[in-house]
C-alpha cells in the first residue's frame, strides 16, 4: 500500500468538546478519510478550555493561540467573525494578528508532520492563510466552501475576489456543497468551471437514523435554525400563526440561537403564540436525532442557504421536510417527490405547505419515505469521504 496522504486541514470551525456542533461535519470527514489512505491533521483556532493539542479518533488536532488569554480569543466559533473584524479598526488589527498566528502554526505543522496536501475550509480565513503559504511552498491545495464565505463574497461584489483570483485558479480542486454555491462562484470567475466539484456535507449515519424507540408526536413542527436574518424565522412564526387558525392543536419547536432571538421572542408574544411556540437552545447531534424522529415535519425556510443540513439530517431520521426554493435547499428537496418546496419569503405559501402535510397523512408518509431513501443514497459519510480522498490522491499526483 502506498504511503498515506498526509492532509493538513485548515479551518476556523472544529469541535472543541464532545457534543460541540461547530464544524462537526469536518470532524466526521476527517475520521472517515482514514479508511481511504489519508491521514488528516487539523489546525484550528484555540478557544476557552480547549487543549492546544489532542488526538481524537485517530485525528491529530492542533489549536493555535492568538491572544494572551482565553477571554480575548473571540474571533472564531461564535458565528460573527465578519462583524467582529469589520466592526472597528481594532477588530481589523486583531484579525491581522489572528491570520499571522494561523499562518505560523500552519508552517510549523507542514514541517513537523511532513504534509503532502493542504485543504482549507471556507475561503475566509483559511483561504487567506493558504494564499500566503502558497508563496513559499508548492504543496497542492484544495478548498471547500459551505455557504457563508461565498454568500458574503457575492454580497460585497467582485472587488474582494480580486485578492483571491490568482490563488483560486491555482487550486487543484474547489469543492462546494450545492449547485447554488457553484453558480455563485462562477458568477465571480467563470474560468473556475473545471476546478469546482459539488460534494455535499457528510452525515453520520450512526447518529441520524429512523429510531423506532422514539414515538412520533402528532402536530409537532420542528425547525433547527439560527436566529439571524438569513434564516427568516419571523416568516415561519407568521406562517405558523396562519396554521394555528385552522389547526389550534399544532405546536412549533424552534432549536437555535442568534442575534435576533429576542426579536423573535417579542414577535411570538405579540402574536399570542407563547403557548404554541417553544424556543430551545442548540442541542448535540445525538439529541437532534430524537428531535427529528419526534417531529411531524421539519421546516427550514431560509434564504440562499448554502446547503440546508437540518433538512438532510431530518430526512435520514424519516421526517418529511418543507423548505424554500432558494439556495442549496433545492438540491436536497425535489418538490412533492422528497419534500415540499415553497416560494421564498411567502408567508401564505409556507402556511399552505405546512397545512398540506398536516392534513394529508398519505402524502406526508410518502414524502418521508422517498426523502429517507434519497438521503441514504446521497449523503452517506463513507461514500463522500471516499470521493474526497480520491480528489486528494489526484492532487498529490499532479
Amino acid at each position: 500500500m502506498a504511503d498515506k496522504i498526509r492532509l493538513l486541514i485548515l479551518t476556523h470551525n472544529y469541535p472543541r468538546y464532545k457534543g460541540d456542533f461547530s464544524g462537526v461535519f469536518i470532524s466526521l470527514l476527517a475520521q472517515q478519510l482514514q479508511q481511504f489512505n489519508v491521514q488528516p491533521i487539523v489546525l484550528a483556532p484555540h478557544d476557552t478550555q480547549t487543549a492546544e493539542y489532542e488526538e481524537i479518533d485517530g485525528v491529530k488536532i492542533y489549536r493555535f493561540r492568538y491572544a494572551d488569554d482565553d477571554k480575548n480569543e473571540v474571533i472564531a466559533y461564535r458565528g460573527n467573525m465578519h462583524k467582529v473584524v469589520l466592526g472597528s479598526v481594532s477588530g481589523l488589527f486583531r484579525f491581522r494578528h489572528f491570520l499571522k498566528c494561523f499562518q505560523e502554526a500552519a508552517f510549523e505543522i507542514i514541517e513537523k508532520e511532513k504534509i503532502n496536501i493542504i485543504a482549507g475550509h471556507w475561503l475566509v480565513p483559511s483561504g487567506i492563510v493558504m494564499k500566503r503559504i502558497a508563496k513559499h511552498t508548492k504543496l497542492p491545495m484544495i478548498m471547500s466552501s459551505h455557504g457563508t464565505d461565498i454568500r458574503l463574497m457575492n454580497k460585497w461584489g467582485k472587488t474582494p475576489y480580486r485578492y483571491f483570483k490568482h490563488f483560486c485558479r491555482k487550486l487543484k480542486r474547489w469543492t462546494v456543497v450545492s449547485r447554488f454555491l457553484k453558480e455563485q462562484i462562477l458568477a465571480l470567475d467563470s474560468q473556475l468551471e473545471d476546478l469546482i466539484e459539488i460534494l455535499p456535507l457528510p452525515h453520520d449515519e450512526t447518529i441520524f437514523y429512523r429510531d423506532k424507540a422514539i414515538k412520533k408526536e402528532n402536530n409537532l413542527i420542528v425547525s433547527v435554525t439560527r436566529f439571524i436574518h438569513q434564516k427568516r424565522v419571523d416568516y415561519l412564526i407568521k406562517a405558523f400563526a396562519e396554521v394555528v387558525k385552522q389547526k389550534p392543536e399544532v405546536r412549533l419547536h424552534l432549536y437555535g440561537s442568534g442575534a435576533l432571538q429576542s426579536d423573535m421572542e417579542r414577535l411570538i408574544a405579540k402574536m399570542n403564540l407563547v403557548d404554541r411556540i417553544s424556543i430551545f437552545p442548540p442541542v448535540p447531534q445525538s439529541k437532534l436525532r430524537e428531535v427529528y424522529n419526534k417531529a411531524t415535519m421539519v421546516v427550514l425556510n431560509s434564504y440562499q442557504e448554502g446547503f440546508g443540513l437540518a433538512l438532510s439530517e431530518a430526512m435520514l431520521c424519516g421526517a418529511p421536510v418543507v423548505g424554500t426554493d432558494s439556495g442549496g435547499i433545492t438540491d436536497i428537496i425535489k418538490n412533492r417527490e422528497r419534500g415540499l418546496l415553497v416560494e421564498t419569503d411567502n408567508i401564505t405559501a409556507l402556511a399552505e405547505g405546512i397545512l398540506l402535510l398536516l392534513n394529508d397523512n398519505n402524502l406526508r408518509k410518502e414524502l418521508a419515505e422517498k426523502g429517507y431513501l434519497y438521503a441514504q443514497e446521497n449523503y452517506s459519510s463513507s461514500s463522500l469521504a471516499k470521493r474526497y480522498a480520491e480528489i486528494a490522491g489526484d492532487a498529490r499526483l499532479d
